[in-house]
């Protein structure tokens, strides 16, 4: 089993981390998210082994080898938290490459989990010891497509707002 994690609330994911690679999950993460786990003792391969390309900061995730991974079922798990733009707003705050992992891995809901805030970290693992149903990934499937339209939603409002000051 693998999972790819990019995240830019480290808070609880090195804990998380330590209990999938406890159970035997590869973790793949992004530059920032794998040192950030390596400094606390996860073992992780960065995603640049996998593209073969060294990240920027503009395209972290977004290379066709890592949506085949995803949609071949590769990666069995993506977890993502998206940059904050609901607490600080700006074009920066705009995350692209995290939106587009999550529905990569919801549109493949039956083979790949979504995984797309921390208060599921708990409920994922619980899940991967028991059994992971399919229920259970539509489940998540769900619930990442709906923080993304409440993501997208606040990015909409914040730009009209900036065409009606126009």
């Amino acid at each position: 089993m693998r999972a790819l994690i990019s995240v830019s609330s480290k808070e609880s994911v090195a804990e998380f981390a330590a209990k999938l690679e406890e159970m035997g999950v590869e973790i793949i993460a992004t530059e920032g998210t794998a040192s950030y786990l390596e400094s606390r003792g996860v073992r992780v391969k960065h995603l640049s082994e996998m593209t073969g390309l060294r990240e920027t900061p503009e395209l972290k995730t977004l290379y066709p080898a890592v949506y085949e991974a995803i949609f071949s079922g590769e990666i069995d798990m993506v977890v993502v938290d998206l940059y904050p733009f609901e607490d600080m707003p700006c074009v920066e705050n705009i995350d692209v490459g995290g939106v587009s992992l999550l529905r990569a891995a919801s549109k493949n809901y039956r083979q790949v989990m979504a995984i797309s805030t921390p208060e599921q970290y708990e409920e994922v693992v619980e899940n991967l010891v028991n059994g992971v149903t399919e229920e259970f990934r539509l489940k998540l499937a769900c619930e990442a497509f709906e923080r993304i339209a409440r993501y997208d939603m606040a990015i909409a409002r914040w730009f009209c707002s900036l065409c009606s000051s126009l």
